[in-house]
């Protein structure tokens, strides 16, 4: 039997229901992401600050070694995390499709 009218505008609103809530998961990841992409820039900055005022101060290159390397664990998480945002972003648009 065809299905209703009802039938076929009660599909069509839990349609539109769901791309919305695509919608705004991808938004909300997307923001995620650039936030995080923010964070990698600052903490980047704030490493050639620190070490352009460590060599002012005359420290040593251990000492210079551990802030980069500090940074660089801060950095990997960071990246770590927009991976896997940018994965659920490709799960979404996959289901979607």
């Amino acid at each position: 039997m065809p299905d209703s009218f009802m039938d076929k505008l009660k599909r069509a609103a839990g349609n539109v229901a769901d791309g919305a809530k695509d919608l705004a998961a991808s938004t909300k990841l997307k923001m995620d992401i650039s936030g995080l992409q923010g964070k990698i820039k600052d903490a980047k900055q704030e490493l050639g600050v620190n070490v352009y005022a460590m060599l002012e101060q005359g420290n040593t290159i251990d000492n210079i070694t551990g802030a980069f390397i500090t940074v660089q664990a801060a950095v990997v998480e960071f990246e770590a995390q927009i991976a896997a945002k940018q994965a659920e972003l490709k799960k979404i648009g996959d289901d979607s499709a």
